[in-house]
């Protein structure tokens, strides 16, 4: 029988629709020791039990903030514990962690001085790419929102890479971030909000809608009853304003992308030509991924809401919930040509967003 491949030929692509890595759903607690070896400088651990076994003592900050992070339900399967002794600074520490590994998404860190607090929050965003600092606001109301405070600070930033929460003690910051992971362990071919989830081990605050405004108002959370018996966290967001779940979709996206572009450069005979079939093998492939996000309901179908993008306009229908598109090497100029470059591939996505509010209206005829 003769091959049909001649007239029409047919070329499957496929792709996992989120990104397998336990990166994106294992957490790094940073913490102060009495003594560090660099055996002891970083370790992982697969439970807090694991860590009492290890010689994490009961009162040890590390070990409960460990506690408050496995709490969480569902729960995350992996933890980083990195030390520092107290005459080092934790972000230099941080920096020799990223060195030897990047296998974690979320970061807390265990520190009692404030300045120590501040001055890691304000370095965070410039040391990561695809991470989140996880901290905590303590005290009351006013001591939390003073200018000097962890909250001013971080929403000074206006980073999505930072996430505060408003709690009793600094292991809300943990019991947070295993509530994140747990999730997105959970749920990693599929979309969550962080928006109203229970947080296991964490005693709800005892707010009034005033106070909980003005801690919003810096984009902190706060885990707060409503109702006789509704224990909730609000709103699930970075200091940005931008919902956690969002930021990471969108680190996951990226990863995937990344990730699918190098295999085609590395694959089979590692030429590809600087041609518009060339274009079309990448978007062929990145289309596969956000295929995938589309069905676990990451992205949706929508009108375009940003600023004019080439060919895309504002109002402009993304009717999968994503738009991919290069321009021509026609276009390409000879540096970038002889400099072995791709065209760029533009990619648009409408973001599927979460329900967080609700109005019902009754009309009643009596």
């Amino acid at each position: 029988m003769l091959s049909l491949s001649s007239i029409v030929l047919v070329t499957v692509n496929t792709a996992s629709p989120i990104a397998a890595g336990s990166a994106f759903s294992t957490g790094l607690i940073l913490a102060p020791a009495s003594a560090v070896s660099e055996e002891t400088r970083l370790r992982l651990y697969a439970s807090a039990a694991d860590m009492r076994a290890d010689g994490f003592s009961a009162s040890d900050p590390a070990y409960l903030a460990a506690s408050a992070y496995f709490a969480a339900t569902p729960a995350p399967d992996r933890l980083y514990v990195g030390l520092y002794a107290s005459n080092e600074n934790p972000a230099d520490i941080f920096r020799q962690i990223l060195g030897r590994t990047a296998d974690f998404y979320g970061v807390c860190l265990c520190e009692t001085a404030p300045a120590k607090q501040i001055a890691f929050l304000e370095a965070f965003p410039s040391l990561v790419d695809r991470m989140v600092l996880f901290c905590a606001g303590t005290g009351t109301v006013s001591e939390a929102l003073s200018v000097s405070g962890i909250l001013r600070k971080a929403f000074a930033t206006g980073s999505n890479r930072i996430l505060t929460v408003y709690g009793a003690d600094l292991y809300a910051a943990p019991a947070v971030m295993g509530t994140a992971m747990g999730l997105s362990r959970a749920y990693s071919d599929s979309a969550f909000a962080l928006c109203y989830q229970q947080i296991p081990g964490m005693l709800p605050t005892d707010l009034t809608e005033s106070e909980i405004a003005s801690l919003k108002a810096v984009n902190a959370n706060v885990y707060i009853t409503r109702g006789a018996n509704r224990r909730l966290l609000e709103n699930g967001t970075t200091v940005s304003g931008i919902r956690l779940d969002e930021v990471l979709a969108l680190d996951r996206i990226s990863a995937d992308l990344q990730e699918a572009a190098l295999s085609l450069l590395t694959s089979g005979s590692g030429k590809l030509p600087q041609t518009d079939e060339t274009s079309a093998v990448f978007i062929n492939r990145f289309s596969a991924v956000l295929a995938g996000y589309a069905a676990a309901g990451v992205l949706a179908a929508g009108r375009w809401r940003g600023s004019a993008a080439g060919r895309l306009q504002p109002g402009d229908m993304i009717e999968n919930g994503y738009l991919l598109w290069a321009e021509s090497y026609d276009l390409q100029s000879d540096a970038n040509r002889a400099a072995h470059k791709a065209m760029p591939i533009h990619v648009a996505l409408c973001m599927a967003g979460s329900v967080e509010t609700l109005l019902i209206e009754i009309d009643v005829s009596i």
